[in-house]
């Protein structure tokens, strides 16, 4: 697989084929930041949203991720979570954006700008498929620039020959950024791993004398986030069997992670400056995970957290 993927790079770089698309993206570019607001519809509930635009994979993608938590009804009386995620990109033959969306319910939207509607302040894209949906039908999601700090976006579906009906509108403003916005770096501990010769019984001794709430994988300490303290941030600590695989190639007998954002911007920068970099990022429904190795070969896990899944997950921590 490895050999298939350098002939394949090497073909891209020899046809001279340009993989980066952040020149294409300018013209959508006032959707990038994270969103918080309200929403209505889908029956005429109300919604607390969040919404990330951000930059991927070197600038070829954006991402998007909304969630929505809807309230409590007669008919669903612990309320509702959404979720969907996906990615935006340009698609050279077609000269279009194409958004590809995952929804939490097994939707499945292949979208497609129409361009027709594009301007400075308005993104309409339109499906071009929906996986898992009533044949026939359609959707549409179209986001409205109302100020540099605020907008709109609204979602439209279609039934079999019948015309656009609104089944939900999101108000939402932009979050005040912070000082370290985006900056590629580590903003703390994500995890303490070392090696014991009964892992069991050192959680235990750890539980019973120091008052750790352990499971079988070790502790989650929770705590507060320095720049949004309404938001609860991880640590994990935990004891490996002592020979485990897990710190290779590093021979040491622990490995720490570091809480990093915009991870992706790190590895490219950890790269320019000669770092060893030991797997490639791969990315899970909690963060996105990759490891490197310092001068004094010691491993190091870089972790960019999505806490919210963890929160979600519930559980006993230790605080």
């Amino acid at each position: 697989m490895k050999r298939i993927t350098i002939l394949f790079t090497m073909f891209i770089l020899m046809a001279g084929i340009s993989c980066g698309q952040t020149d294409n993206f300018r013209a959508i570019d006032f959707i990038i930041g994270e969103w918080q607001g309200t929403g209505s519809g889908f029956g005429n509930e109300n919604s607390r949203i969040e919404s990330v635009f951000r930059s991927a994979m070197d600038g070829k993608y954006i991402e998007v991720i909304n969630e929505s938590w809807f309230e409590p009804t007669e008919d669903k009386p612990i309320g509702e979570h959404h979720i969907d995620r996906g990615f935006i990109s340009y698609d050279k033959n077609r000269n279009t954006f194409v958004f590809r969306q995952f929804n939490s319910e097994g939707y499945v939207n292949q979208y497609l700008m129409n361009d027709s509607l594009l301007n400075d302040t308005m993104i309409v894209f339109e499906t071009e498929t929906i996986e898992n949906f009533l044949q026939g039908g359609k959707a549409r999601w179209s986001i409205h620039k109302i100020s540099e700090n605020q907008i709109q976006t609204v979602f439209d579906v279609s039934f079999t020959n019948k015309e656009y009906t609104c089944f939900g509108k999101n108000n939402l403003n932009k979050k005040e950024k912070t000082m370290s916005d985006n900056k590629p770096k580590v903003t703390g501990i994500g995890g303490i791993f070392f090696f014991s010769d009964n892992p069991e019984q050192t959680r235990e001794w750890y539980k019973n004398n120091l008052g750790l709430a352990t499971n079988e994988y070790g502790s989650s300490f929770e705590f507060r986030n320095a720049h949004r303290p309404d938001e609860i941030n991880y640590l994990q600590w935990s004891p490996f069997k002592t020979g485990s695989d897990y710190f290779a190639p590093s021979n040491k007998d622990f490995m720490i992670n570091y809480r990093v954002q915009n991870l992706e911007g790190l590895v490219e920068q950890l790269r320019k400056n000669g770092v060893t970099i030991v797997d490639e990022i791969e990315t899970y429904e909690y963060g996105k995970f990759v490891h490197i190795m310092d001068p004094e070969g010691n491993k190091i896990e870089l972790w960019e957290p999505i806490d919210s899944v963890f929160t979600k997950m519930g559980g006993e921590t230790t605080k």
